[in-house]
């Protein structure tokens, strides 16, 4: 009897709360690599907004986005004291027009006028008259969600600018770029000639490869209605103003806990059960939502990723991020709140996370100066030139130290390993989402440089085994692992004049000093008629920052 009193009354609130439970949590994080540790609303990171450099290209969209802001009022997009407007060297920009205080809302885009893409086998775009483009569902959903976002674009442009629940959103798709700066445009021989920088050329030849694999998929889908123009477009708009966490839960809905307390209020009322009982039941409610926004997410590793029209004008800085994003839960919606005070007229920026300049070309189509987060990614030790490094240290390397090194896996990949890697790659595509360009961006294990802190300290300890005396071998326990510290000063010297070496090498192999780079750019910005297309300054630009790392690792290591 007890039994048939309860069940009915949990199966009930179960129900419910299955069908409009809230989230727990008000965050929203950007999609990062390496993956974002805690979410929480003030600890937000952008993953991808666009920062085009091409001044013309932003004084064309700024005719463009003229209406945008008066169609943000329409669908209760709330802006305070910001504009945007044409930033001189950045293009489109928020920029404030009135005196800000630390902590205020600046703007706030209700979740209806967003678009979204949610990952997975239970995901998808939330309009689902994109899905049903495609005849074949699963094939839809292991498109990475980048490119979900695209065909998401190509139906809002191309058949109708309005989303599922109504929302037209054309004013705002006619503020989006119509090209961008990167260097998948550019053909192998360009990259090549401009870049002098092997990783990266390696690096936009794997995307350009898996990316045409999508286009051809998609394409075949949609019998050939949308072209690679298009396609390519979308899916850099899509990862240059996406925002991701792992948010995919319902929105915050008190009527189900208020219908919630008045069930209890009646089943203990009206004798139909104790308090406790009707308190275990409403334990259930919570659970339930418990396990619908966060442990099914979990489960099926879901992840939301969202447009929010607006708030996507913000520019990116490494240091000196004076804006942060987040989901505001309890109103259902995304705002940017400053941190510092902003006074009249200033850009408002925010952080796009710890971006290498490499990162930053790739998918957006800028170059930082002096980025705090840049790197440079040399050849593995195992293609390095050993000859020419035991001629600098005067001796050659004791018999069987490369051989320890190799089976510690300190000499990067073989041939044959990356062959394999790629193979797998390549099969993981027909049955997963997920987005593995970020996580094999270096395939060959390649020495890896940063502007923070030069060589790798695993390279300078694989160097120091490298090049130990028999005596420090024996002294080691003949452990690379020993390594880690100095073992002593005459080591770590020959150590790092071997790093040093190395490092000379790369960059003298350049076909430019970074003096030529800094001299041609400067005549070019100087010049009344441009002696380069923007695409090569761009370039220059970036290969002026890696000579910079290389030539400040060399000098960490003297």
């Amino acid at each position: 009897m007890l039994d048939h009193k309860i069940v009915p009354f949990h199966s009930l609130l179960i129900a419910l709360s299955l069908l409009v439970s809230p989230n727990l949590t008000a965050a929203f994080q950007f999609r990062l690599p390496p993956p974002p540790g805690a979410v929480t609303s003030s600890n937000l990171q952008q993953d991808h907004t666009l920062h085009n450099t091409a001044l013309y290209a932003a004084s064309s969209r700024q005719k463009r986005v003229s209406s945008l802001q008066e169609w943000g009022k329409s669908n209760d997009i709330q802006t305070r004291g910001v504009a945007i407007e044409s930033i001189p060297g950045s293009g489109l920009g928020l920029q404030s027009t009135q005196e800000i205080t630390a902590g205020s809302l600046v703007v706030t885009v209700p979740s209806s006028a967003t678009l979204s893409v949610t990952s997975g086998s239970l995901g998808g775009p939330d309009d689902f008259t994109v899905e049903s483009m495609f005849n074949d569902r699963k094939s839809f959903r292991v498109l990475p969600w980048y490119a979900q976002f695209s065909l998401y674009l190509h139906k809002l442009n191309t058949i109708s600018s309005v989303k599922a629940d109504d929302t037209d959103l054309k004013p705002w798709l006619d503020s989006l770029p119509t090209t961008f700066d990167t260097p998948i445009r550019w053909d192998k021989k360009q990259r090549d000639e401009w870049l002098q920088y092997q990783h990266m050329s390696e690096s936009v030849d794997r995307q350009q490869e898996a990316w045409t694999d999508f286009y051809q998929k998609v394409n075949a889908a949609l019998d050939g209605t949308i072209s690679w123009d298009d396609f390519l477009l979308g899916c850099e708009i899509a990862r240059s103003r996406a925002f991701s966490g792992g948010y995919t839960g319902t929105i915050f809905n008190p009527l189900i806990y208020a219908f919630t307390l008045v069930l209890v209020t009646v089943y203990a009322g009206l004798g139909l059960g104790t308090l406790e009982q009707a308190a275990n039941g409403a334990a259930l409610v919570f659970c339930a939502s418990v396990l619908r926004d966060f442990v099914i997410p979990k489960l099926f590793k879901t992840k939301k990723y969202v447009i929010c029209p607006i708030i996507d004008m913000a520019n990116h800085k490494s240091a000196g991020a004076t804006a942060n994003v987040a989901y505001e839960f309890f109103s259902d919606a995304y705002s940017l709140s400053a941190t510092p005070a902003i006074s009249t007229g200033n850009e408002i920026f925010i952080s796009y996370g710890e971006r290498s300049n490499d990162q930053l070309l790739q998918y957006y189509g800028f170059v930082e100066p002096n980025n705090p987060n840049d790197i440079y990614v040399m050849p593995p030790i195992r293609e390095w030139d050993i000859g020419a490094l035991e001629e600098s240290l005067g001796t050659p390397f004791a018999p069987g130290r490369l051989g320890k090194l190799e089976r510690a896996g300190l000499l990067g990949k073989t041939a044959l390993e990356v062959q394999a890697d790629k193979i797998s790659e390549d099969s993981s595509r027909e049955t997963t989402s997920d987005d593995t360009e970020d996580a094999n961006g270096n395939p060959r294990g390649g020495v890896v440089l940063t502007r923070a802190a030069g060589i790798d300290l695993a390279v300078l300890q694989a160097l120091r085994a490298l090049v130990s005396t028999e005596a420090e071998w024996q002294e080691s326990g003949e452990a690379v692992g020993n390594f880690a510290a100095m073992v002593s000063t005459e080591n770590e010297e020959r150590a790092r004049l071997v790093a040093r070496t190395a490092l000379e090498m790369e960059l003298q192999a350049k076909p430019t000093t970074l003096e030529e780079d800094e001299e041609l750019l400067k005549r070019s910005s100087s010049s009344s008629s441009s002696i380069m297309e923007d695409e090569e300054r761009l370039a220059v630009s970036f290969r002026i920052e890696k000579k910079k790392i290389l030539k400040d690792s060399i000098a960490r290591l003297k």
